[in-house]
């Protein structure tokens, strides 16, 4: 595959921008197969490095800031990703990150013209107390960093270290970047960048001020946050749809006539196809309750979280006829994503899990 590269760390809270900043420096291009045909693809992410902040105790990266380009049918768009570290100044926020979309650069004044809603970014209960005493997590302990980068996005899973304390951790999914779109809209370029993260604490209820978008304003948790509408509108609450069973009752929909509509699943049996014997899968695509449809999450798909477990791998088979790809199978790193805030809560079922792209196979 010539257009990604997947990453697998253990770093700390602390030097977590540290180690963002350090793997999208050393990615220069991504590896390809040239027997089997591929053209070798250079990488388009940049540091930001006039923009990057440091920890004046530590030394450590506290503010971070990346420059993003995608290109379809190559019209390009250039969009920057924002970073900060609050644990640096208050040692309770040891377990996430501040994210923002932002847009049009000026270097003299280091500024930019539009600003996205901050979006909350945790991987673990910071508030979580244990007879009445907070646990031994702080900045300074283990994150596990999974990762897959492409030139026109971002998506990593954040895990707390489940050693520090077994109920404190959660598995936090990040997407950053450009939607693939379908066939139909391959001019949609202009708006075409979405920021979602898993979050513990609960969504704003009103957005703050300097970026308050009106109504439908996405706070980038619960709610798929774009950077634009078809009619230009900034930063509005999209969500995900996808193929799926119904969930769980309790989950569904509760018809006046009909009551709970979940379907009830055998806990150890379900989910590969007793027919087929595979798992099934879906794109996520991406929805706006005016404009429709718009694309997908590229290379992340929709599981269900039954009977499957955290860091599987599911090996999907390329059609033969797909002549777009060079290889023969496509190795997903399945993620039991399990955060109080995120984007499934909004979805026509909340048990599904995420999975992102690993590895392909020749």
């Amino acid at each position: 595959m010539a257009n990604f590269k997947y990453i697998e760390k253990i770093t700390t809270s602390k030097e977590l921008l540290d180690t963002i900043k350090t793997e999208i420096e050393q990615i220069t291009a991504y590896t390809h197969n040239a027997a089997a045909g591929e053209t070798q693809e250079k990488s388009t992410w940049t540091v930001m490095t006039e923009l990057t902040k440091k920890d004046s105790a530590t030394g450590r990266t506290s503010e971070l800031v990346l420059k993003g380009i995608t290109s379809i049918n190559d019209v390009k768009k250039d969009f920057y990703v924002k970073f900060i570290n609050p644990g640096f100044t208050n040692l309770k926020e040891h377990s996430s990150l501040t994210v923002q979309v932002l847009e049009e650069y000026n270097p003299t004044a280091k500024t930019f013209a539009t600003e996205g809603h901050p979006v909350n970014f945790e991987w673990a209960d910071e508030k979580f107390v244990v007879n009445g005493k907070p646990t031994d997590r702080d900045i300074n302990k283990p994150v596990y960093l999974y990762m897959n980068v492409m030139n026109n996005r971002i998506a990593l899973v954040a895990v707390g270290d489940p050693a520090v304390h077994f109920e404190d951790y959660r598995k936090s999914f990040l997407y950053v970047g450009a939607l693939k779109p379908f066939k139909y809209n391959m001019d949609d370029v202009v708006g075409n960048i979405m920021l979602t993260a898993g979050a513990i604490a609960p969504e704003p209820t009103l957005p703050i001020s300097s970026h308050d978008y009106g109504q439908y304003t996405s706070f980038g948790n619960n709610s798929l946050q774009m950077l634009a509408t078809k009619s230009g509108i900034r930063f509005q609450k999209h969500y995900p749809a996808f193929i799926t069973q119904a969930p769980q009752p309790g989950k569904a929909y509760v018809d006046s006539k009909l009551g709970d509509t979940g379907l009830l699943l055998e806990p150890q049996g379900f989910n590969a196809s007793a027919w087929t014997r595979r798992y099934h899968l879906s794109p996520v695509y991406v929805v706006h309750g005016y404009d429709g449809y718009r694309g997908s999450f590229d290379q992340c798909i929709a599981v269900s979280k039954n009977n499957i477990l955290h860091l599987d791998e599911l090996i999907v088979d390329v059609d033969p006829n797909d002549t777009t790809k060079k290889y023969k199978q496509e190795v997903y790193r399945y993620f039991d994503h399990n955060t109080e805030q995120n984007f499934m809560n909004y979805s026509a079922n909340v048990k599904m899990g995420i999975a992102f792209l690993k590895e392909v196979r020749y």
